[in-house]
């Protein structure tokens, strides 16, 4: 066998990524890939609620009731009426989107009360019989009231086109009905029109001499108002105040920076007091400048020539008594020149203060008498422009009623008509209602869609693995896919198909899985080999005989072990003698005597042994397993085989297969595609990873051999079936 096609598809193996499965189950949902393969599995599902749906729309398209659509087209005039109410007010042409307010308006009356009678009446005057049940369609004053409710107005918003139409199971009603809505409209508008001019032209001549004497009103009022206030010469005053503000303001800011000077001149005097004048430049503007120039240098050499005597000689000498006197007496005149000046400044400063205040008063006096003749001024010109404002608005209001009563008595005259009809509707002869290519579509894909929501929701309530991708969804690394086997009558018969079919596909992935773990990677930590399931029947026994088979033709002496004391199968697998020893019977007798060679049948293959054993009743094998006779048996096993493979209980009913783990190197899991439950086999890795036991990977099971079972995440794995041109080669 070519080991090339042995590894192909075969992963590595890995523990899973997580101790508590996965996601939760129902997350797989939002899925689409796993989604699509829920479907793809149950495709006769789909098949059928389409077919179903396609029955139900046929039945719908044969026996709805079929309706007619008359249609009928209007043109409104976007001409406004000149009067659009009875109180005579009338409106100008604007822009577009007063247009539509109008064209809105008039669509809106189509609909109304007023509508609804005057068609009615228009009807019954043109088509009298159809009232009568024996010469028409027999239809009432408020069934035809009703139906005309159920009438359809549609605006095309592009242009000035109304659009009435009627579904009926009538057509020849449908399109009497509107017809008269169609003529109905344009008579509205008539008979609105008409009264509202009528009424416009008597209510515009008292409205006219109304306004024209309120306007002469208004005019008088504002003549005697202008002659009571003199505004002209409360202007004229008020220009004086404002120069005269104006020239006080500036004497008053020269005021200020004669001020501002002098008081700097101030400040830099009585600086000079109490302080050494040994400033180099002088403000300009002090008093006797070039006295106080000529004192200040006088007191400086005096001082100078002193600390060049205290550089010589000490105080007591006579040179240095002169000396200070002579600093003394400069000194002191400086001094009192300092005070004079200072006197002399604050004199001038109290003047200027002084002048300031009085040019402040005038200022003060002259803004109070501003500040009322511009609230004199301000009242009389808000009365003026107010009643200016109603001047004019008497007059604009009089003119234009003089042209709108000038309108309305033309007006008046015409017979105006803002609709009228551009296409009328003729009898339909083909039906609008049912669509039969529209309800079958919809039909067919309704029927799709619920029996991918059927299985969809089988599938989630169910939980069960669906695919290949499910369990790697969980973390478990695939040793192998085993595809459906129909031709396989028994379970007996696919667990011993390596016997017989060397180049069968299932026999092919065995030898794949068995070359996979005989690896130098691997060989030393598999030689105990535990293969358990979730639940029963998920195929863990044919997976653990066909592994031992494999074994044992590779040249390994192996070990078969039946775990499973509830319901134990090899003894049905292979052919056993009676007399052959039972492993639930050496445990419950406990003979410490009988050696474990006993137990062993060897007449099955060559390199191929079997510890099978046969149900008892009234036994607990938990009890029995927890002894520690299994662990010497496993014991003695590893002396004597290279490979042990035990066939476990399913875990997810019975809790052996967790005692049984814990004497195997790793432990291989079977799951049955199709028939597995997520949850069980969630809670069946949590159990032993509880232990801590090596789980090896997963054989899928019975995976479809199709499109779906690739899709499913099976691809690579169905290279079996092209190997039947060597068992032609291999039987010539």
């Amino acid at each position: 066998m070519n080991q090339d096609n042995i590894y192909r598809g075969v992963p590595p193996i890995q523990r899973p990524a997580v101790r508590d499965g996965s996601a939760p189950s129902g997350t797989r949902f939002f899925d689409p890939a796993h989604v699509a393969r829920v479907v793809m599995l149950r495709w006769y599902t789909v098949v059928l609620m389409t077919i179903l749906g396609v029955v139900a729309g046929f039945f719908y398209v044969q026996t709805a009731p079929r309706k007619y659509l008359a249609e009928a087209e209007l043109e409104m005039n976007i001409r406004r009426p000149r009067v659009i109410n009875s109180d005579a007010v009338f409106e100008d042409y604007g822009d577009s989107r007063d247009e539509d307010v109008i064209f809105n308006t008039r669509f809106a009356k189509f609909r109304s009360p007023a509508m609804e009678e005057l068609a009615v009446q228009e009807y019954f005057h043109r088509f009298p019989e159809d009232e009568n049940p024996s010469k028409g369609i027999g239809v009432g004053k408020y069934e035809l009231a009703s139906l005309i409710k159920k009438v359809a107005w549609w605006k095309d918003p592009k242009a000035n086109i109304v659009k009435v139409s009627y579904t009926s199971s009538n057509p020849e009603f449908a399109a009497r009905l509107v017809n008269v809505l169609s003529e109905c409209a344009g008579m509205l508008m008539m008979q609105e029109n008409q009264a509202l001019s009528d009424e416009a032209v008597k209510w515009l001549v008292s409205q006219a001499e109304s306004q024209q004497s309120s306007l002469e009103e208004v005019e008088r009022q504002l003549s005697k108002l202008r002659a009571d206030l003199q505004l002209d010469a409360l202007q004229q005053r008020k220009a004086v105040l404002d120069q005269a503000l104006v020239s006080d303001s500036a004497e008053r800011q020269a005021l200020i920076s004669t001020l501002a000077s002098r008081q700097t001149v101030f400040d830099f005097v009585k600086k000079l007091q109490g302080t050494d004048p040994n400033l180099e430049v002088l403000p300009p503007g002090l008093p006797k400048e070039e006295q106080l120039a000529e004192l200040i240098q006088t007191w400086r050499n005096a001082h100078e020539e002193l600390s060049l005597m205290a550089d010589r000689y000490t105080e007591l000498h006579p040179d240095y008594r002169q000396a200070a006197e002579k600093e003394a007496r400069a000194r002191s005149r400086l001094d009192q020149f300092i005070d004079l000046s200072a006197k002399s400044v604050q004199n001038e400063i109290d003047l200027l203060g002084q002048q300031v205040g009085q040019v402040d008063r005038r200022i003060a006096k002259m803004k109070d008498e501003l500040l009322g003749l511009e609230q004199e001024l301000a009242t009389g010109m808000l009365r003026v422009q107010t009643l200016e404002r109603q001047r004019d608005a008497a007059d604009n209001a009089y003119q234009s009623t003089l042209r709108r009563m000038e309108e309305a008595r033309l007006s008046a005259d015409e017979n105006m008509a803002f609709t009228k009809v551009i296409r009328a509707a003729r009898e339909p002869r083909v039906p609008v209602s049912p669509k039969k290519t529209r309800s079958m579509v919809v039909a067919t894909f309704l029927g799709c869609f619920s029996g991918c929501l059927l299985v969809v929701s089988i599938a989630f309530f169910t939980d069960k693995i669906v695919s290949v991708n499910d369990l790697r969804s969980l973390g478990l690394g695939i040793l192998g896919v085993v595809p459906s086997q129909k031709k396989v009558d028994s379970r007996s018969e696919l667990a011993t198909i390596g016997l017989r079919d060397k180049f069968c596909p299932v026999v092919e992935i065995f030898a794949g899985i068995n070359a996979l773990i005989t690896s130098d990677k691997y060989v030393d930590s598999t030689k105990v080999l535990l293969v358990g399931s979730a639940m029963p029947g998920e195929g863990k026994t044919v997976a653990a005989c066909n592994l031992a088979i494999s074994s044992a033709l590779n040249g390994r002496r192996t070990l078969l072990i039946d775990g499973d004391l509830r319901r134990p199968q090899l003894v049905n697998v292979f052919a056993m003698e009676p007399e052959q020893g039972s492993l639930l019977e050496w445990l419950v007798k406990d003979e410490r005597t009988t050696t474990f060679s006993h137990l062993v049948s060897g007449n099955v293959i060559e390199n191929l042994d079997i510890i099978a054993s046969r149900p008892l009743k009234d036994i607990n094998p938990a009890e029995l397993l927890g002894r520690g006779r299994i662990a010497e048996l496993v014991e003695w096993a590893k002396g004597s085989y290279d490979r042990i493979i035990i066939d476990s209980p399913p875990l997810g009913a019975v809790g052996d297969a967790q005692v049984l783990a814990n004497h195997a190197d790793a432990v291989i899991v079977v799951s049955r595609v199709g028939m597995t439950r997520r949850r069980a086999l969630q809670f069946t890795l949590a159990r032993f990873h509880e232990i801590d036991a090596r789980i090896l990977g997963c054989i899928a099971n019975d995976v479809p051999n199709t499109l779906v079972g690739m899709f499913g995440g099976a691809e690579g794995y169905g290279y079996g079936s092209h190997y039947g041109h060597y068992k032609s080669y291999s039987e010539s």
